[in-house]
Protein backbone atom coordinates (compact mmCIF):
# COMPACT_ATOMS: atom_id res chain seq x y z
CA UNK A 1 0.00 0.00 0.00
CA UNK A 2 2.86 2.38 0.80
CA UNK A 3 4.31 1.86 -2.68
CA UNK A 4 1.03 2.88 -4.28
CA UNK A 5 0.96 6.08 -2.21
CA UNK A 6 4.59 6.84 -3.09
CA UNK A 7 4.01 6.26 -6.82
CA UNK A 8 0.87 8.42 -6.85
CA UNK A 9 2.67 11.18 -4.92
CA UNK A 10 5.56 10.98 -7.40
CA UNK A 11 3.21 11.25 -10.38
CA UNK A 12 1.44 14.25 -8.86
CA UNK A 13 4.76 15.94 -8.03
CA UNK A 14 6.10 15.29 -11.53
CA UNK A 15 2.87 16.64 -13.03
CA UNK A 16 3.05 19.89 -11.10
CA UNK A 17 6.72 20.38 -11.98
CA UNK A 18 6.14 19.49 -15.65
CA UNK A 19 3.28 21.98 -15.94
CA UNK A 20 5.61 24.85 -15.05
CA UNK A 21 8.26 23.89 -17.63
CA UNK A 22 5.94 22.93 -20.47
CA UNK A 23 5.38 26.03 -22.59
CA UNK A 24 2.02 24.96 -23.98
CA UNK A 25 0.49 24.55 -20.55
CA UNK A 26 2.23 27.61 -19.06
CA UNK A 27 0.92 29.91 -21.80
CA UNK A 28 -2.67 28.90 -21.11
CA UNK A 29 -2.57 30.09 -17.49
CA UNK A 30 -5.09 32.92 -17.09
CA UNK A 31 -4.06 36.33 -15.79
CA UNK A 32 -6.22 36.00 -12.67
CA UNK A 33 -4.09 33.01 -11.67
CA UNK A 34 -0.71 34.54 -12.56
CA UNK A 35 -1.24 37.84 -10.75
CA UNK A 36 -1.55 36.37 -7.23
CA UNK A 37 1.38 34.01 -7.88
CA UNK A 38 3.73 37.01 -7.96
CA UNK A 39 3.08 37.50 -4.23
CA UNK A 40 3.83 33.90 -3.17
CA UNK A 41 7.64 34.23 -2.72
CA UNK A 42 7.44 37.33 -0.51
CA UNK A 43 4.62 35.81 1.54
CA UNK A 44 6.58 32.61 2.13
CA UNK A 45 9.81 34.40 2.99
CA UNK A 46 7.94 36.68 5.39
CA UNK A 47 6.32 33.69 7.09
CA UNK A 48 9.74 32.07 7.54
CA UNK A 49 11.86 35.09 8.51
CA UNK A 50 9.60 37.15 10.80
CA UNK A 51 9.03 34.46 13.47
CA UNK A 52 12.72 33.60 13.41
CA UNK A 53 13.64 37.22 14.09
CA UNK A 54 10.94 38.11 16.61
CA UNK A 55 10.48 34.95 18.69
CA UNK A 56 13.06 34.19 21.37
CA UNK A 57 14.60 30.71 21.32
CA UNK A 58 14.85 30.57 25.10
CA UNK A 59 11.29 31.47 26.11
CA UNK A 60 9.43 31.00 22.79
CA UNK A 61 7.77 34.37 23.43
CA UNK A 62 7.67 37.48 21.31
CA UNK A 63 10.88 39.33 22.08
CA UNK A 64 11.19 42.89 20.81
CA UNK A 65 13.29 44.63 23.44
CA UNK A 66 16.87 43.48 23.93
CA UNK A 67 16.62 41.36 20.78
CA UNK A 68 19.85 41.38 18.81
CA UNK A 69 18.26 39.68 15.81
CA UNK A 70 16.06 42.72 15.14
CA UNK A 71 19.12 44.97 14.92
CA UNK A 72 20.88 42.50 12.59
CA UNK A 73 17.73 42.20 10.46
CA UNK A 74 17.50 45.98 10.15
CA UNK A 75 21.14 46.14 9.05
CA UNK A 76 20.49 43.37 6.51
CA UNK A 77 17.43 45.19 5.13
CA UNK A 78 19.44 48.41 4.84
CA UNK A 79 22.23 46.60 2.97
CA UNK A 80 19.63 44.91 0.74
CA UNK A 81 18.10 48.26 -0.19
CA UNK A 82 21.50 49.73 -1.01
CA UNK A 83 23.25 46.84 -2.74
CA UNK A 84 20.41 44.70 -4.16
CA UNK A 85 22.74 41.74 -3.61
CA UNK A 86 21.54 38.61 -1.81
CA UNK A 87 25.02 37.48 -0.73
CA UNK A 88 25.83 40.91 0.72
CA UNK A 89 22.49 40.98 2.53
CA UNK A 90 22.92 37.56 4.13
CA UNK A 91 26.59 38.18 4.97
CA UNK A 92 25.92 41.58 6.53
CA UNK A 93 23.07 40.24 8.64
CA UNK A 94 25.12 37.28 9.87
CA UNK A 95 28.22 39.35 10.57
CA UNK A 96 26.19 41.97 12.40
CA UNK A 97 24.46 39.31 14.53
CA UNK A 98 27.75 37.58 15.33
CA UNK A 99 29.40 40.86 16.28
CA UNK A 100 26.47 41.88 18.47
CA UNK A 101 26.45 38.52 20.24
CA UNK A 102 30.20 38.64 20.74
CA UNK A 103 30.31 42.24 21.96
CA UNK A 104 27.22 42.15 24.20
Amino acid sequence: MIWVVMIIAGIITYGTRFSMFNKTIAKKMPAWVETPLHYVPIALLTAIIVPEVLISNDTLNLSIFENLRIIAACVAVFIALISRNIIATIASGLICLWLLQWLI
